[in-house]
């Protein structure tokens, strides 16, 4: 069983990963001044996807044998959640899928996406937390069942 809620989280992550990035760039565009692609840049969804299938996936089976979590756990969940997928995306995986996506790194300033990532990844915690606490939430629900 505790296969299965891994399996659950697996799913869960891709799937939200997705969704977040999709999300994520609309806001983006739509701040920028327009939408010109609907569907975004690609480099943000192979920085997202690894981050969150890791991390729901290891909360998936987390999960398993804790019937009852309090609010504060979750919260804490969320914000150490939160920081580890937006530090992840943010630096290594905006390398690796800007790499992926132009062929090479030539393009890419590494010193400013290591330093930037990593203060975003701060900056944003009053945001990311929150979403993380939802999605977390949800998880945890469907993994009770």
């Amino acid at each position: 069983m505790k296969n299965i809620s891994w399996l659950k989280g697996l799913i869960f992550g891709v799937l939200f990963s997705l969704v977040t990035a999709l999300l994520f760039m609309l806001i983006g565009q739509t701040l920028a001044g327009g939408i010109t692609l609907f569907r975004g840049e690609s480099w943000l969804y192979f920085s997202v996807i690894f981050p969150f299938a890791i991390t729901f996936s290891v909360l998936g089976g987390y999960f398993h044998n804790k019937n009852e979590i309090s609010n504060k756990k979750l919260w804490l969940l969320s914000l150490l959640s939160a920081f580890l997928v937006a530090l992840y995306s943010g630096t290594i995986g905006a390398i690796f899928g800007e790499t992926i996506v132009r062929g090479g790194m030539k393009t890419i300033n590494v010193e400013g996406t290591l330093i930037w990532g990593t203060i975003y990844a701060f900056i944003l915690l009053p945001i990311t937390t929150p979403f993380a606490r939802l999605l977390i939430g949800i998880l945890h629900k469907i993994i009770r069942r």
